[in-house]
């Protein structure tokens, strides 16, 4: 024999030397050899070898109860053949894993799967020992023949589909405990939203200070045609509650523990457009990862202001020009510090525009580099933003109203 047979013949005997094993233990050992087979099969070929060879006359030091349904000419098989030493007889209950599974899942809507498995801490350690025992060069882990195996028997009895991916359940079996759990993937939808009205937060606020949101707008019809447990409001960025946002703005909508996925999204953006409160577009079903994408992008925005001011101001609004181009400068505001790190940002203000609409008020356009304070940028916030629209106006300035009312992002 080659060194190569010698190894693998080798560690047949020693899986087969210390009690019964069964086929897919005893082939689980192999599973990287001759692709296409079960660990079943290529664990009842290799017993088959063995048996051959003891019927020859070869005298090989195994347990001879993995040998007790041969009929030898010779000589007979002496022993009880009991439990798998290795798992405990578990591919023998997977039939129950799959009868129990299919009853958590009535009622689910879903179209793909996975399965996973928990193993109790004595199939651990036994796995463990017998991967001491002759090495792991050829083994395929038992959870993942277990998972194999049980999601192959979903997949023909329910018909939905296997995805390693993006799976909208995921089927946990627990051997230790006997019993199975069912988890949700969360259902993602994407879209773009207006917020018509001041009153509102982009998202729930755990106080109930506000009794309504953008997030909760949104969900409400989400939720209703789901069956959703709850959901979770990922935004490209959020405007002031007091603002407007008349742009459109990116956001991935997450709803928990879905127990319907088939959603009417025309729907959807009709019973949020009823409220008179927010409006959203291009509603799309996608996949987790756009959740990072959407918060990741930080576009340019345009904002509309109606600035009063504490003195007169005609011609002095044309020293405002000052500003396109410029790089400002805007420690944490005052607003927020008791929520944020206290920091220094560095901001492009990129165009500005202006119009008087009386001695002591104006309307103010500007774009800005995303992330810019806008409310600081005309306030000056005490000095913690400069160069501020009230120090150039060389007057206390405020903003009385405030828009989005451009978001320069591309596509998603």
């Amino acid at each position: 024999m080659s060194m190569e047979k010698t190894d693998f013949f080798e560690k047949a005997r020693k899986i087969l030397e210390k009690g019964y094993v069964c086929d897919n233990c005893l082939g689980r050992q192999f599973g990287q050899l001759l692709s296409g087979l079960e660990n079943r099969e290529r664990g009842c070929s290799i017993r088959d070898f063995f048996a051959l060879l003891m019927e020859t006359g070869e005298k090989i030091n195994v347990d001879q109860s993995n040998f007790l349904s041969y009929h030898f000419r010779f000589r007979g098989m002496k022993g009880e053949r009991g439990k798998c030493t290795v798992c405990g007889n578990v591919f023998e209950e997977l039939d129950l894993f799959v009868k129990k599974a299919k009853e958590k899942l009535k009622g689910i809507d879903f179209n793909s799967f996975l399965v996973g498995t928990k193993l109790s801490r004595e199939l651990t350690g036994k796995e463990e020992e017998l991967w001491e025992n002759v090495g792991i060069e050829w083994c395929e882990p038992l959870k993942s023949e277990i998972n194999r195996l049980v999601g192959k028997k979903l997949e023909k009895e329910t018909g939905k589909t296997v995805d390693f991916k993006n799976p909208e359940i995921l089927i946990v079996l627990d051997l230790g405990k006997k019993d199975v759990k069912i988890e949700i993937n969360s259902l993602y939808i994407y879209g773009e939203y207006n917020k018509l009205i001041r009153t509102i937060p982009q998202t729930r606020w755990p106080s109930g200070k506000y009794k309504n949101s953008i997030e909760q707008i949104i969900a409400k019809p989400v939720l209703k045609q789901t069956k959703g447990k709850g959901s979770k409001f990922h935004g490209a960025g959020r405007e002031d509650i007091d603002a407007r946002c008349l742009a459109w703005r990116p956001f991935v909508l997450e709803i928990t523990e879905p127990r319907r996925r088939r959603v009417n999204l025309k729907e959807i953006r009709n019973a949020v457009k009823k409220t008179k409160k927010v409006e959203v577009r291009n509603l799309k079903l996608v996949g987790s990862s756009l959740v990072e994408k959407v918060k990741e992008i930080r576009p340019d925005k345009t904002y509309k202001a109606i600035v009063v001011t504490e003195k007169e101001v005609g011609k002095e609004l044309e020293k405002l020009s000052l500003l396109k181009g410029k790089r400002i400068y805007q420690e944490t505001p005052n607003r927020v510090l008791h929520r944020r790190y206290d920091k220094l940002r560095k901001r492009f203000v990129k165009d500005v525009k202006w119009k008087r609409l009386g001695k002591k008020r104006f309307e103010l356009i500007v774009r800005a580099e995303a992330g810019t304070y806008i409310k600081e940028l005309v306030t000056g916030d005490k000095g913690r933003t400069y160069p501020s629209v009230s120090e150039i106006l060389g007057t206390k300035a405020s903003v009385k109203e405030l828009d989005v009312v451009k978001i320069h992002h591309k596509k998603i």
